[in-house]
């Protein structure tokens, strides 16, 4: 396919909405992707996630170079290796604070909550400056075995099928995030 798909911009936009106004990406960060066949579109380098328009996605290749290269995301590096070695057709990246200020912490997060723990088991937290060779093989690798994973002072990762269950699962790393947050902060202060 040539041309965006518009079912695919009205995607990205209204996830790329959602995830500002729930405050897990700020101005113009975070990223978000579609795989179709070896395409990959993908949220341009500073895209406001408030009002992504059309030519805010450009289209680059999984395993090949483009022209669209250096205005894609700056994170396209890991969107491309997360598609050589997965077979979902989507990807999200944010900032979310609580899930941020854990992996300053920890290596990993265990939710405490239902939900989260039954679905995501594990969130592994690993390193990697952004957008490079490192973090493309840290974040790929991890979700070779779970749903997500928190890049050390950076932001959350999620990969699936769909554009909608990427944000749920963003959705939920950042809720068990924000509960296990909250019970080491009542644990301090309940022993006080």
């Amino acid at each position: 396919m040539n041309e965006l798909d518009d079912e695919i911009y009205q995607q990205i936009r209204e996830y790329a909405f959602r995830s500002t106004r729930r405050g897990y990406v700020t101005a113009h960060g975070g990223n978000i992707s579609v795989r179709e066949g070896n395409s990959i579109w993908i949220t341009r380098h500073a895209t406001s996630f408030e009002d992504v328009k059309q030519e805010d996605i450009v289209r680059v290749y999984v395993d090949m170079p483009s022209d669209n290269d250096v205005m894609a995301s700056t994170e396209a590096i890991v969107h491309k290796e997360i598609y050589k070695k997965t077979d979902n057709f989507a990807v999200m990246h944010a900032h979310p604070p609580y899930a941020v200020a854990l992996s300053f912490f920890y290596d990993e997060i265990v939710p405490p909550d239902a939900e989260g723990y039954y679905v995501m088991k594990k969130i592994p937290v690993v390193g990697g400056s952004p957008g490079s060779k490192e973090l493309a093989e840290n974040v790929s690798n991890a979700l070779l075995k779970h749903l997500g994973v928190i890049v050390r002072g950076h932001g959350v990762f999620t990969a699936s099928k769909s554009i909608e269950t990427a944000y749920q699962l963003i959705c939920i790393v950042e809720h068990s995030s924000k509960i296990f947050y909250l019970m080491e902060m009542m644990k301090t202060h309940h022993t006080l």
